[in-house]
């Protein structure tokens, strides 16, 4: 069986105040944040918001100019002391946005790698690399080269060589951005099974709202170098502290009073009056998208026009009249 350090438990990691800018401004303004063992984290925000500098630093592949990180019962990184343990101490691995998988070795020989270096035993070696390949459904691809394979499989042989030293704590740095929508869907479901399966704590940084969503116990929402809230999917999409949050995760509608709501809790009223617990806006439609299972419509609203998003299956041409009804409980007013 494959076993991972900590008795089949992911590491818990704790930053406090940490920190790391560039000449230019972007970065990591003093963060602190707890991921439990066994937790899988998505760090969601766009580019340049801090999310892969704090990725880097977890990793050890960047210094923080302040601040301190603890991965289980071990300090790995303190600026005020003067601590830093190197990545390979760290007992983590790694899948980055561009696999960087060596175009002259064996699917077996990239993926055992990492033991290599380390000065892993050779038989123990290549029970570890068999078994991490097994677990990727790539036992049959262990001495084909990663030109001989797709996409996908080279994804596969990525992380099995992030397994392959058996750590408990995963770092993932955009690692489906190239694939196409189908294979993204398929390797999500197999990558959080998987995750789940060995107990390990996953950091997985993404711009894409629908991976983040789709495999999270928690989301981080960044942006500017900040952490702005972070919760369970459900947790930000129903109750968005922020303005940018309720509209980077999820599709936000704003009112007129300075309140939103959610696409799929607008209803677009026909002769049917609203219900006692509606609230009704009229409009004029300027325009109408299908967007696939909703509309959006740009729509003058009190006299402002705003794009609305309505899971409506009738086309709307412009001038159409509308009247739109929302519940009251659905209305939220994140801060500005």
């Amino acid at each position: 069986m494959f076993a991972v350090a900590g008795e089949g438990l992911g590491t818990r990691v704790v930053l406090e105040e940490l920190s790391r800018t560039y000449s230019d401004g972007t970065g990591l303004l003093p963060t602190d944040l707890v991921i439990e063992p066994g937790e899988f984290v998505s760090v969601l925000g766009p580019s340049g918001c801090g999310k892969s500098t704090l990725l880097r630093l977890l990793a050890g592949l960047d210094r923080p100019q302040q601040g301190r990180i603890r991965l289980g019962d071990e300090v790995v990184c303190d600026v005020g002391r003067g601590e830093f343990v190197p990545p390979r101490r760290r007992r983590l691995g790694m899948v980055f946005q561009d696999l960087a998988l060596w175009p002259h070795l064996t699917v077996a020989a990239n993926v055992g790698f990492p033991l290599r270096v380390t000065g892993v035993a050779r038989a123990e070696a290549g029970q570890r690399v068999a078994e991490a390949l097994a677990r990727v459904e790539l036992a049959a691809a262990a001495e084909k080269m990663p030109h001989q394979l797709s996409g996908g499989q080279q994804q596969r042989v990525a992380i099995a060589r992030a397994l392959v030293a058996r750590p408990s704590l995963l770092l993932m740095d955009e690692p489906l951005s190239a694939l196409d929508a189908a294979l993204r869907e398929q390797l999500r479901t197999e990558i959080r099974s998987l995750t789940t399966e060995l107990g390990l704590t996953t950091v997985f940084v993404t711009h894409d709202q629908a991976e983040a969503m789709s495999m999270s116990d928690r989301i981080v929402v960044m942006r500017a170098g900040r952490v702005l809230q972070h919760g369970s999917p459900e947790e930000l999409y129903h109750r968005p502290t922020d303005l940018f949050v309720a509209e980077f995760v999820g599709t936000f509608n704003p009112l007129p009073s300075g309140g939103g709501v959610r696409a799929e809790a607008v209803r677009v009223l026909g002769e049917t009056p609203a219900a006692p617990d509606e609230v009704t806006l009229s409009g004029t439609v300027r325009s109408s998208v299908f967007t696939g299972g909703a509309y959006q419509l740009r729509c003058a609203v009190d006299g402002v026009d705003r794009l609305w998003t309505v899971p409506d299956r009738r086309a709307h041409a412009a001038g159409t009249e509308l009247r739109l009804a929302v519940r009251a409980d659905d209305v939220f007013t994140p801060a500005a």
